[in-house]
């Protein structure tokens, strides 16, 4: 009989899946750099595993619920955000987002501190 439970302990095998292990940090935290921290924390990446910190172009980051690094706000002067990019257009000189993303000046305009103003010398626009 003993060796019958021996026989069966050495040929069968215990499969555990660890796939979900949170390494001791909780069911929304995850380990970085020896420390346990939120899952959601942009200084550390989005992603349930990952720990590397989100980075966009003149932008300040978020996590959203997908665990994607997304544009929570652009820094000031820039503005019309690509999502998971940044922000990559400066109102404040840009003619054709000038102060805002929908604002173009006019071809004998130039955009200055975020307004449309006309080029020295153009006459344009009188």
């Amino acid at each position: 009989m003993i060796a019958a439970a021996w026989l069966c302990a050495l040929s069968c095998s215990l499969v555990v899946d660890t796939s979900d292990v949170d390494e001791g940090c909780g069911p929304t935290r995850k380990l970085c750099a020896g420390q346990c921290v939120q899952q959601s924390d942009e200084a550390y990446g989005c992603t349930r595993t990952g720990c590397t910190p989100c980075r966009l172009t003149n932008a300040i980051p978020r996590c959203d619920p997908g665990g994607m690094c997304v544009v929570a706000g652009c820094l000031f002067g820039f503005d019309c955000p690509e999502n998971n990019a940044g922000c990559f257009t400066n109102i404040l000189v840009d003619s054709k987002h000038c102060g805002r993303c929908t604002t173009a000046c006019e071809d004998w305009e130039s955009c200055s501190d975020g307004k449309c103003v006309n080029q020295a010398g153009s006459g344009g626009g009188e």
